[in-house]
């Protein structure tokens, strides 16, 4: 949850370059509460006492809104499924997560590791469960990736 609420300048700039001011004011008063109420985030008290939902935005969504195309699908080690946009969404993200300026780079890694132990533990057998039945996995997560992209776009 901590890590969510330092997540708040992309979020947050993302919804204001998609125009989406009521979304960016809702991101804005989850990251007041959490980092107050919450306890600097390690709580969730917008999401369970006030029923503000994460706005979540991303540059890849941000261009994908402005007609950018996906380009061809990508999938590297650690990071996933992607494509084009998404990859060079990510690398602008990259500059408003606050974790890219830790120093020295040992805690930034440890601090991503962590987070992504934390993420995985959260989310144990979902891929096993998911590509149970799958005839290709590479073709059920590629297509998947990109239904569940294009739909968040059009939100």
């Amino acid at each position: 949850k901590c890590f969510d609420n330092l997540g708040f300048p992309g979020r947050l700039v993302n919804n204001l370059l998609q125009f989406k001011v009521k979304e960016a004011g809702v991101e804005t008063a989850r990251f007041a509460l959490n980092s107050t109420v919450g306890v600097l985030g390690l709580f969730d008290p917008a999401k369970s006492k006030f029923g503000l939902e994460p706005q979540s935005e991303d540059l890849g969504q941000t261009f994908g809104r402005y007609g950018v195309g996906d380009g061809f699908p990508i999938v590297l080690p650690i990071l996933g499924p992607s494509n084009l946009r998404d990859l060079v969404g990510r690398l602008g993200d990259h500059f408003l997560d606050p974790v890219s300026y830790l120093d020295p780079v040992e805690a930034r890694l440890a601090v991503r590791a962590y987070d992504q132990i934390n993420y995985q533990s959260l989310h144990l057998g979902e891929y096993e469960r998911l590509i149970e039945d799958a005839l290709d996995p590479y073709v059920l997560i590629r297509d998947g990736y990109k239904q569940n992209r294009d739909s968040k776009i059009k939100e």
